[in-house]
């Protein structure tokens, strides 16, 4: 069997930390060699003064650009004539090293090297029109009551609650007047197939976000005293191009019009090809190549018209309570139009039917000028349904509900989007597996495949579910279906992946009790992986309302992470092994307490800041563990709540010993805090190295599932990896061989004379130790300040 490592994020203890429980012993050990082999580096023979002689090798590539998206993947429709959930936003991102082919130290490359990364998506650069429809669908932003401005159409419209004053960069003039603000969509109109910042989908050049990060917008929260809340898009020594409108049709194979779109046009894993080019703008070379890499663009659609059109569950419910507009607007594509394709006429179906069902439930008049026979504006002076125009989303920076300007309704206070979308499936699909998890997780998000044939309905053996959304593995396990955004995608589902993880009690537990186990709770040699719900539940959560870190590297503080499993259950649970395995840990459909809704509906509430009001009245803030102050929390100031942000995302800290953890929050408040861990996408580790420039993003984490040319859910990122790898074969996370001149062990050059010299895993283990700063250190010093014996520790505590 191949060997890969899991991602390495984030380990949980200080650093000389005694390790305990079921950890190799010293007697015991490890194997110190890396899990590949270095055939496809160039070697070099070397005889340091007094020294033997030894064999180097040299890095793989001369410079190297890790190319990457913020998420795993962005879920969204690419036809928002009826409604739109959440708008079209595929950032590049990359990194750019220089190797230490001279065996001096690599070099992370900035504009002041005089360089550029131009950008651009293989095969894929237009979306409006036979792909997208967007900046062609009418919506009032003005606020005229009609459609006919110049920017009146949706692509500007979902904008309007961001604002600058001058440029991206967060300045904020002394007097921030309403009047002074440049408002996206408005004053800003976003241009045809472009992001909101300007970038074009057709190619361009990538802007580099330096120390503080880039990309700043303001917004107003939910509090009227609270205005100009800056929003860091970027994170820090990235270049980026932001929210792309980014469809999964690549421009070769898109033929007709929109109507044609079926899933065999679907490929979700795009091609962001980025080139590294000198201040003039000329292409580099290196040993007689152009210095371009590619990265995985992740983009596919959910599947609301499995269920909610034709013969779908949700559909037959809605004819048997009275609801018939949806199979007009069905019929309306099919007979007018005879090149539309099942699956468009579904897809249009769908929107209506859910806006029908809104309508019924909420008493919203979304459809009160739905006009069936309509060539164009089928919904009237309503246009287009936005979502966040009444529920809050921080994941498009609304804070506020109803949205400032919206248009076409009456819009009005609302649950975060998330918690409406989220607890309504929770609570009407029930679609538990053999083991009682729910199957809708992966039935809703998107689940078409790299390779087209693939997708073709009824060709994949893997498919969730069937024709009209009724689930397909009932009577088995859920983690052996997929086909989609994470299920035989990412390395936590990857029953490949083997020793060491670096796992803390937590994850041990995860490892023993949930994937090594079937769908019966019978133990079993090969990992089944973990699913949705180990990640996104109650856990997660507690664990970091616990968390009072004064050093989130090392763990040093308050905190449960670093703790024995009995105690996080005694904290968590009460001491109530089944109710943390089925409330907590790994929730179940129908367990006492139903956590897979109250996860969405019953949360506890996060403290944002304190706030207290000195002699004069007035007020100030500070910080969320102030001793003094009331508690001002994000459900106040945010009508999204605390979705999206650092309180409700699951860290790698959750179940991974320290070093392997998250960077120290608050750089990017309120999206992180300060003493808490902060989000995966803003995390840097080896200095300023982010993490997802050697682990990619979550939910296709390295090394993705590989189960052939054909098969592979993801094979974009599997051949991403391969760009970095020292054998051709190994795909997990980048190497030191990739940057550095190693010796045999895959140790770079850098730690000669040293004990980490002679340890692969101890040296892994050395630069996630190493944080901003770190990387400024000499040798002696660092290794004084991380010794090897605290790594070689961390390795026989994490090996499995």
């Amino acid at each position: 069997m191949k060997r890969f490592i899991l991602p390495l994020f984030f380990c949980a203890a200080a650093l000389l930390i005694i390790y305990t429980t079921k950890a190799l012993t010293e007697e015991q050990a490890y194997d110190p060699n890396p899990p590949f082999t270095l055939d496809r580096l160039d070697r070099v023979e070397t005889k340091p003064a007094g020294t033997q002689e030894e064999i180097l090798y040299l890095p793989k590539n001369p410079y190297n650009v890790f190319v990457f998206y913020e998420l795993g993947m962005h879920c969204v429709g690419f036809d928002m004539s009826h409604c739109c959930i959440i708008p079209p936003y595929n950032s590049v991102q990359a990194q750019a090293v220089r190797s230490g082919l001279d065996q001096a130290a690599p070099r992370l490359l900035s504009p002041e090297d005089q360089i550029k990364l131009s950008y651009s998506i293989k095969d894929n650069s237009y979306s409006e029109g036979n792909k997208m429809r967007y900046w062609q669908v009418g919506k009032d932003v003005s606020g005229s009551g009609a459609m006919n401005g110049p920017n009146d159409n949706l692509a500007n419209y979902v904008w309007t609650h961001l604002f600058i004053y001058k440029d991206l960069a967060g300045t904020l003039p002394e007097n921030p007047a309403a009047s002074k603000r440049l408002t996206l969509g408005k004053e800003i109109p976003i241009p045809i197939d472009s992001g909101p910042s300007g970038k074009p989908l057709s190619g361009g050049y990538l802007d580099y976000s330096g120390e503080r990060g880039g990309n700043m917008v303001f917004t107003d929260s939910q509090l009227p005293g609270l205005k100009n809340v800056l929003l860091k898009l970027t994170a820090s020594y990235l270049w980026d191009a932001l929210g792309l409108p980014l469809t999964a049709f690549n421009d070769s194979r898109r033929r007709g019009s929109i109507r044609t779109v079926n899933d065999l046009d679907f490929q979700p894993y795009q091609y962001a090809l980025v080139q590294l080019r000198d201040a003039q703008g000329r292409p580099l070379k290196a040993q007689g190549k152009t210095v371009e890499f590619f990265g995985t663009e992740p983009i596919d659609i959910a599947n609301c018209a499995m269920c909610h059109s034709g013969p779908g569950v949700a559909a037959s419910l809605s004819r048997g309570g009275g609801l018939r507009l949806f199979d007009k607007e069905y019929g309306y594509w099919k007979n007018r139009y005879p090149d539309s394709s099942e699956f468009y006429a579904r897809l249009a179906a769908a929107s209506i039917n859910i806006l029908e069902l809104h309508d019924r439930r909420h008493q919203t008049d979304f459809l009160r000028e739905y006009h069936a026979e309509a060539a164009t504006n089928r919904l009237g002076r309503v246009g287009p349904v936005h979502c966040t125009d009444c529920h809050g989303d921080n994941i498009s920076g609304g804070l506020q509900t109803p949205r400032p300007g919206a248009t076409g309704y009456a819009a009005v206070s609302s649950k975060p989007l998330t918690e409406a979308i989220h607890s309504v499936h929770a609570r009407l699909a029930r679609l538990p597996d053999r083991g009682g998890r729910p199957q809708n997780c992966q039935a809703c998000h998107p689940n078409h495949r790299q390779n087209p044939k693939m997708n073709e309905p009824g060709n994949n053996p893997f498919q969730i579910t069937d024709s009209r959304g009724n689930p397909r593995f009932s009577d088995k396990d859920v983690r052996s279906s997929g086909g989609g955004c994470y299920l035989r995608r990412d390395a936590h589902s990857n029953p490949q992946a083997s020793p060491p993880f670096f796992l803390n009690e937590i994850g041990k537990w995860y490892l023993n009790e949930v994937s090594l186990r079937d769908e019966k709770g019978n133990k079993v040699e090969k990992m089944r992986g973990l699913y949705c719900t180990h990640c996104h539940n109650h856990l997660a959560r507690e664990l970091y309302l616990s968390d009072d870190l004064a050093e989130p590297v090392l763990q040093q503080g308050k905190t449960l992470r670093n703790k024995p499993i009995g105690e996080v259950i005694r904290v968590v649970a009460g001491g109530e092994d089944k109710k943390f395995k089925n409330f907590f840990a790994d929730p179940i459909v129908g367990a006492q307490g139903e956590p897979l809704y109250t996860f969405y509906t019953d949360r506890k509430p996060t403290s944002l800041v304190r706030v207290m009001k000195d002699k004069n009245g007035t007020a100030k803030t500070l910080p969320w563990n102030a001793k003094e102050g009331d508690i001002l929390t994000y459900g106040a100031a945010s009508a999204g709540g605390d979705h999206w942000l650092s309180p409700a995302i699951p860290h790698c800290a959750d179940c991974h010993l320290a070093p392997f953890v998250e960077s120290a929050g608050g750089k990017y408040f309120p999206l992180d805090q300060p003493n808490k861990y902060s989000l995966f996408r803003y995390s840097k580790a080896h200095g300023r190295l982010a993490c997802q420039s050697c682990h990619q993003s979550p939910h296709g984490l390295y090394p993705v599932r590989y189960e052939g040319p054909m098969k592979t859910v993801d094979l974009t990122t599997h051949e991403q990896a391969l760009q970095f790898s020292p054998d051709g074969k190994y795909a997990g996370p980048v190497t030191c061989g990739a940057c550095h001149t190693v010796n045999a062990k895959g140790v770079p050059v850098q730690l000669a004379r040293t004990e980490y010299a002679r340890d692969y895993w101890a040296s892994v283990v050395l630069i996630h130790f190493m944080r901003e700063g770190d990387q400024k250190l000499s040798i002696a010093e660092l290794t004084k300040k991380y010794p090897y014996e605290a790594a070689k520790k961390c390795v026989l505590k994490g090996w499995k």
